[in-house]
């Protein structure tokens, strides 16, 4: 992405502060929707006494663990550091963009919820928010487009080795 494409990106939403606003408030509760949603979901595996609990447990834990380690190595810069724009959303971190933990983690909770049957239906709704966080991220210029694809391409293969190995 140049920093023309960037400024382009993320201009009409420094122009807007009130559609800023409500990007910032619309990440916050999908982000927290999905990420209150998998606690009650665990409990609920364990209150049915399935066997689908420690499944559910670690791959997301190990999936999360290995993608911490893996952008730490790469340290990608953000956009908002490259280009020397602050982002619409606040955010001050430094490095370790690629790829994006926050979408990973929304994925990788949504297809955590496939292990039910009768749950598929929140997992689908559940990756259709991780869509829409992505888009956020991007279109707010905390993450570059491949950060996000790479937290899908992440979550996806996490979630599928893991569903094998365990």
């Amino acid at each position: 992405m140049t920093k023309e494409c960037y400024l382009k990106m993320t201009q009409p939403f420094r122009d807007r502060p009130k559609l800023a606003k409500s990007l910032h408030i619309v990440n916050d509760v999908l982000t927290g929707i999905i990420f209150v949603s998998y606690p009650i979901f665990l409990i609920w595996l364990l209150w049915q006494k399935s066997p689908q609990l420690l499944k559910a447990i670690l791959i997301p834990l190990d999936g999360f663990i290995l993608l911490t380690v893996f952008r730490a190595m790469i340290n990608r810069k953000r956009p908002y550091e490259q280009f020397e724009r602050e982002p619409v959303i606040p955010k001050d971190t430094r490095g370790k963009s690629f790829p994006s933990r926050h979408v990973f983690s929304a994925a990788v909770i949504a297809m955590t919820f496939f292990l039910q049957p009768q749950l598929v239906g929140i997992g689908v709704l559940f990756l259709g928010f991780s869509a829409i966080l992505a888009v956020i991220r991007v279109v707010t210029g905390i993450h570059f487009i491949s950060d996000v694809l790479g937290a899908f391409v992440f979550a996806a293969a996490a979630w599928s080795i893991g569903f094998y190995l365990f």
